[in-house]
């Protein structure tokens, strides 16, 4: 709704702008055509242009907690700052109601004077003059056209009639009624801004200008035609959808019809509309935020904001550089490709976002932008791919322990379904393994039965559903809302209020019971004895409908815990299409950090400073929680971050599809001392 109301202002403004400036440099101008296309071209851009926004970028100081004599102190910042829309949702609900009944009401005169001309059309003297259809009837005093239709008084006749006439067919000949459309459809959407009136009077303005220019130079009689048009002066024009003949009486239309030469450099006086889009775009410009801690101009706000330069190198597994390799940004058609250093680049991205690098023959990697900033990445080769097999990389390959003649992927094929797993050793592990054999590196290749042999269960790679356990006929993913629906709020939980989230891990045995239950160890013991009463007591799974994938299989599951007493499948997203916000933008949220968190006294008098990376989950409601270190400085230092980041005021939720879900999202705070 708040968007609705916003492009609307920025519409009226855009309109307002163009207004003015052809009211000021342009209206006494005698270049109708070019006065048309600017005046059309004002319209359409007006709806157009407050869609686009352009974006300038300004560089904040990241969330640095300072400890100074006489207590801790937030470093300064002066951002100009996303600051929180105080409007309240009901006088904005009220405001654009009347808005909409403005329009409704607008829109009913339009109706109303359409059915009014169609049964004028049905009712009056129809005849045809070349590509017009005129109609005369006594219902209106004043000629005027409506798309190919011209109205006339039967009163008008012989010279005068004639004149009239020829001034319509102008406005005919020339489509007037494509901009009369567009005026219509304009001032029903801004009809409560003035300018959009005046725009419309200033349309049809210059439609008479035109058809006057081209009519006088088709009539043998001026004179004629001046008096026709003083003869229509004291009639009144209908309504805006029609090309009246009197529309603007008065001396400067006269004026306008005398011959005067004008230089043709006056035309440039166009482009003085440059300078107001250039104004407008910038007035209507948002500011994206970058943060740095003031020792690294590339330092940001890690996954919380965006890094400025993201580069780094890409290696082989000996060293050298991978020129060629694709790197991509997740959701994005962002990608590059590594040069012959093995360098690659991108400037301004989220650090949360994924970059994924990957090239023929090699294994995929996936690192966050953040992690992969300044980073030297080593591709492995895949075991398993022809290209980068024994056969053109020279390498040894040795399957069940004895050497073989074999590429790899030959001897996955050999090995059909009692294949196990491949491993490659670098050249210097495999020639200290294999002598000089091994000095290109080897591929071993192990057999299940051979693992098995050795006391080596090697986990079945399941790949399709049919290798996966079923649960009452679904999948094993429908085990964890199963779990959700049985359990119950514990009583000694309930009563301390303690909510929260809940990971626990099982196996699915061969002969389908739930079996190696365990929580993770930030899991509450009430939560874990719940869920794991629950889980003891599941029925039967089925197994996969592959027999060959028939062996015990570990999953996990996360349950969320709300207060009162609500369980669900804590289903959490790492990326989704609107990330989660918090109140007042990225400023705010550091805003928040600088005046809640106070510097530990443990860690001043001990010199502890650092940066400590926070993950937590912002639920669906926009609550934070969950929240865990991933990267941590000292104790003491992480639990106050962990502390701080639990008061946290509600987030907007991330969405999926315009649904709010939950999603993971990290925060850096770097704590300094002077």
């Amino acid at each position: 709704m708040e968007g609705i109301a916003f492009y609307l202002l920025k519409s009226a403004a855009w309109l307002a702008g163009f207004t003015l400036v052809y009211l000021i440099f342009l209206r006494k101008e005698r270049f109708f055509r070019l006065k048309r296309a600017y005046l059309v071209a004002g319209i359409v851009l007006s709806l157009l242009l407050p869609l686009l926004t352009v974006h300038y970028r300004i560089e904040l100081p990241a969330p640095v907690v300072l400890e100074a004599k006489g207590g801790t102190v937030a470093q300064d910042i002066q951002p100009a700052a996303d600051t929180e829309r105080n409007q309240t949702k009901s006088p904005l609900k009220v405001i654009l109601f009347v808005y909409a009944a403005g329009m409704a009401l607008l829109l009913l005169r339009t109706l109303i004077f359409f059915v009014s001309l169609y049964h004028t059309v049905k009712t009056g003297l129809v005849s045809r003059a070349g590509e017009a259809i005129v109609v005369k009837t006594e219902k209106y005093t004043s000629a005027f056209s409506f798309f190919n239709y011209v109205f006339i008084n039967p009163s008008v006749s012989g010279r005068e009639a004639g004149e009239i006439l020829n001034h319509e067919l102008v406005h005919l000949r020339q489509k007037h009624w494509f901009d009369l459309l567009l005026v219509e459809m304009m001032s029903l959407i801004q009809w409560m801004n003035p300018f959009a009136w005046i725009c419309s009077a200033l349309v049809r303005q210059n439609h008479e200008h035109l058809a006057d220019e081209e009519a006088l130079q088709s009539t043998s009689d001026p004179a004629g035609y001046r008096a026709a048009l003083l003869n229509q002066v004291f009639s009144a024009r209908l309504i805006s959808l029609s090309n009246s003949f009197n529309f603007s009486f008065n001396t400067n239309r006269f004026e306008m019809m005398k011959k005067k030469t004008y230089s043709p450099y006056r035309k440039l006086k166009l482009l003085l509309v440059l300078p107001l889009i250039a104004i407008m775009l910038y007035a209507f410009a948002d500011p994206v935020y970058t943060y740095s801690d003031g020792r690294d101009s590339q330092e940001s706000a890690g996954t919380a904001g965006m890094i400025k330069d993201v580069q780094g190198t890409v290696v082989k597994e000996d060293g050298t550089p991978f020129p060629g390799v694709t790197v991509n940004v997740s959701g994005t058609a962002l990608s590059v490709t590594t040069d012959e250093a093995g360098k690659f680049y991108f400037s301004d991205l989220p650090g949360y976002v994924a970059i994924m690098f990957s090239a023929k023959g090699y294994e995929f990697v996936s690192l966050t932008a953040e992690s992969a900033r300044g980073k030297t990445v080593t591709m492995k080769a895949n075991p398993l791919y022809e290209s980068v097999g024994a056969s053109s990389r020279g390498g040894l390959v040795v399957i069940d322990g004895k050497v073989s003649d074999l590429t790899p992927e030959d001897a996955t094929k050999k090995l059909g379904k009692d294949y196990g797993k491949t491993t490659y050793l670098a050249p210097a592990a495999a020639k200290e393994k294999y002598g000089e054999k091994g000095a290109k590196g080897a591929f071993e290749v192990i057999s299940r039965s051979k693992a098995r042999e050795s006391g080596v269960i090697l986990p079945y790679p399941r790949k399709a559903e049919t290798d996966f356990p079923t649960f009452r006929g679904e999948s094993y993913l429908a085990f964890a809302d199963w779990v959700a629906e049985k359990a119950k709020y514990p009583k000694d939980a309930a009563s301390n209020q303690i909510s929260g989230w809940a990971r626990m891990s099982y196996t699915v045995e061969n002969d389908g019971s739930v079996s190696q239950i365990k929580p993770s160890p930030d899991t509450d013991p009430a939560f874990a004895g719940e869920l794991t009463r629950v889980m003891e007591s599941s029925p039967k799974w089925k197994g996969p409908e592959n027999a060959e994938a028939n062996e015990p299989f570990t999953s996990e599951m996360l349950i969320r815990f709300q207060l009162p007493d609500k369980i669900s499948n804590g289903i959490v997203y790492i990326m989704v299409d609107e990330m989660p916000k918090f109140p007042g933008g990225d400023a705010a949220l550091f805003e928040f950090l600088y005046k809640t968190i106070k510097y530990p006294a443990q860690a001043k008098d001990n010199g502890i400073q650092g940066k400590v990376i926070l993950r937590f989950i912002v639920t669906s409601e926009g609550k934070t929680e969950n929240v865990s270190v991933i990267r941590g400085v000292d104790p003491v230092l992480d639990n106050e971050a962990v502390r701080v980041m639990r008061l946290c005021p509600e987030w907007v939720p991330g969405k999926i599809g315009g649904k709010p879900v939950n999603v993971y999202y990290s925060v850096p705070i770097s704590f300094a001392l002077k």
